[in-house]
Parts: C-alpha cells; sequence; structure tokens
C-alpha cells in the first residue's frame, strides 16, 4: 500500500465554510441515497478519489461538476451549499 504521508500536502483541506458545507453535504445526501463513492462517481462522471477529496474538503469543484452532483442528487444547486444540514 502506498503511503499518504504527502496527502494534506498535496490536496490540503480548504478552510471555508462553504468548502466544509459543501464536504458535509454531498457525504450525507450520498449516504441518504444509500450510494457508496463509486456508485456516486459513476453518476457523476467522476472517479470515486475526487468525490472523497469533495467529501473531505480537499477538493476544488468545477461548476459543471457541482451541476452534476446537484442533478445526480436532484437537489437544487443552492442546497449543495446550505450550511447546518
Amino acid at each position: 500500500m502506498a503511503s499518504r504521508s504527502g496527502f494534506g500536502k498535496r490536496f490540503p483541506a480548504r478552510t471555508s465554510q462553504t468548502a466544509k458545507a459543501l464536504g458535509r453535504n454531498v457525504r450525507r445526501l450520498r449516504k441518504e441515497k444509500g450510494w457508496t463513492q463509486d456508485e456516486l462517481a459513476a453518476k457523476v462522471k467522476l472517479e470515486q478519489t475526487a468525490i472523497s477529496l469533495i467529501e473531505n474538503n480537499r477538493a476544488n469543484p468545477t461548476l459543471s461538476t457541482l451541476e452534476a452532483l446537484a442533478a445526480a442528487f436532484k437537489i437544487p444547486f443552492v442546497e449543495l451549499f446550505e450550511a447546518g444540514t
């Protein structure tokens, strides 16, 4: 198994509250649907690692990725960013 010691340096955690809310919401919505990260990744045409990075606040997803996530969850786009959900 490869060492993950450089992981935090390559993909530093985002500190913005918006990024944190996005990560929490993607994880919550995915689990509510009963999907694995692999299943969500297939639906939005991403790698599983990209979903993991988003959920762990270590990615800055593109607008098209955010639109695909909202479509997969069948929610309005803005709900991905709501705090306290």
